[in-house]
């Protein structure tokens, strides 16, 4: 849950908070599937 509210913050704001934190898994999935691409 750290990591959660690191990337999300203590904002009243859920929706924003949960849009970024969807943001930065689709950028790790992005990330790794590219690595994964050249890897591979």
């Amino acid at each position: 849950m750290n990591l959660y509210y690191a990337i999300v913050g203590e904002t009243t704001d859920t929706n924003m908070g949960l849009a970024r934190f969807m943001g930065v898994i689709v950028v790790f999935i992005v990330l790794g599937g590219g690595l994964s691409w050249l890897i591979g």
